[in-house]
């Protein structure tokens, strides 16, 4: 199983000199696992995701989205790979208060968002509702689906192919209390993604916004006795100097912790 992070941002697309390292992009993670293409959220990050693809040939892939807040679908209206009849997508996602997923996907490319509608997306596209605390296969990949804390509600994804585990935390806020959801979703993964967007400084200003810190990924990761903590979502005005310090202060407690930056490939 291979990972790609193609976007490890939050909330809102963040370019520029200060945050070049890390990346302005937000949530997009390619995972390769045997035969199949998994994406995991449709961020700014799979617009580049898509033009490497648009190399490969004809394309299957499934796309798992966790929520509909914009830095997490915002990227599918300029996903190349979409437009062209000999690719197929099975895209997944939960139905949000009675709105059909693929509605709610649609809506962001309507007038007077987006020129260009969902229909004109020229590939093939299953859409696939989902739910929390669900089980389903994607070839010899098994997906398991886990209630996130985050308004409007979000899931977080584990995934296992031929015995190793990763396990997709974004956009979850913490409680006094692990989350006993996220330590099933986590249960001896061999990579948890964890939502890292603020400091322990900043999120008491931040309460109800539906992320978490480092230090709390770090009890989450020892708790599941998880292999390797990758730090995710960072706040949009993190610059590479602020993200490099929570790197290194979450180091000194989980020596096998990183920052996700774009570009960054694990190998499992």
């Amino acid at each position: 199983m291979v990972l790609t992070v193609w976007g490890a941002r939050g909330s809102i697309p963040s370019p520029g000199p200060k945050t070049a390292h890390f990346g302005g992009n937000t949530s997009c993670i390619e995972i390769r696992a045997g035969k199949e293409l998994l994406i995991l959220d449709a961020g700014t990050g799979i617009r580049e995701l898509g033009m490497k693809l648009i190399t490969e040939g004809k394309i299957s892939a499934s796309i798992l989205l966790t929520h509909y807040h914009w830095d997490h679908i915002m990227g599918l209206p300029f996903f190349a790979p979409g437009y062209s009849p000999n690719n197929h997508f099975r895209i997944y996602g939960e139905n949000k208060a009675g709105t059909s997923l693929r509605s709610i996907l649609d809506g962001q490319m309507s007038a007077p968002y987006f020129p260009v509608r969902l229909d004109e997306m020229m590939s093939q596209m299953e859409f696939i509702e989902i739910s929390a605390n669900q089980n389903f296969n994607l070839g010899d990949v098994q997906v398991s689906t886990y209630p996130a804390r985050h308004p409007d509600s979000c899931v977080s994804y584990r995934i296992n192919y031929e015995g190793k585990v990763v396990t997709y935390a974004t956009d979850t806020e913490h409680s006094q209390e692990i989350d006993p959801n996220l330590l099933k979703s986590a249960r001896d993964a061999d990579v948890l993604f964890y939502d890292a967007a603020y400091t322990e400084d900043e999120y008491p200003k931040k309460l109800g916004w539906g992320h978490s810190t480092w230090a709390e990924g770090i009890k989450l990761a020892r708790a599941a006795k998880v292999k390797q903590l990758i730090l995710w979502h960072h706040e949009p005005s993190h610059t590479d100097l602020i993200v490099k310090k929570i790197e290194q202060m979450a180091q000194k407690e989980f020596p096998n912790c990183l920052a996700a930056y774009e570009g960054m490939e694990i190998v499992l």
